[in-house]
């Protein structure tokens, strides 16, 4: 086994590949809503690391609570992005999505899927801060999206996060 030592910034050097060095995470308890189209940031739900090493690489978790004003022929989708860089999506579709859901109900319900998550095992070969957030898009012209709680009902809430950890190279 190597041995280890914290250097001259504080930082444990010498561990084995898939060690983990640092773990940050945003815990979001408070609600958001978006009737915007398209993808867009969700508010506080982004978290900082700053890799020690270029070859090392950083495992996202992204835990989403997601709901909508009515499914009813609507979707909601949400994607995982490094800075500006989508991270963990489709490749060939035109809208690229992380996750997401679509629930037929009918109109006045409230629907919701809480505990959307997705890993992603990322390579950002960086020692810059790097900063790793969600957005979210409803595909509908009309639904409000939501983020932790059931859609306009304010009765049911989650909690949303995203954990980033730096992994030894």
């Amino acid at each position: 086994m190597a041995l280890s030592k914290i250097d001259g910034t504080n930082l444990i050097t010498g561990l084995p590949a898939g060690s983990v060095l640092q773990t940050v995470q945003t815990l979001k308890t408070d609600t958001y809503s978006s009737t915007a189209n398209g993808f867009n940031d969700v508010t506080g739900l982004s978290v900082a690391i700053t890799p020690s090493s270029s070859s090392n690489k950083v495992f996202v978790v992204a835990d989403v609570a997601m709901g909508l004003s009515d499914f009813y022929s609507y979707n909601w989708v949400f994607k995982v992005l490094r800075d500006s860089t989508s991270i963990g999506v489709h490749s060939g579709a035109t809208t690229d999505a992380s996750g997401g859901g679509n629930l037929y109900a009918s109109g006045g319900s409230y629907p919701y899927l809480f505990g959307n998550a997705k890993f992603i095992l990322d390579s950002p070969s960086s020692t810059s801060s790097l900063t790793y957030k969600i957005q979210a898009n409803k595909i509908s012209a009309s639904a409000t999206l939501y983020l932790n709680r059931k859609g306009a009902d304010t009765s049911v809430g989650a909690v949303s996060s995203i954990t980033a950890m730096e992994i030894a190279g």
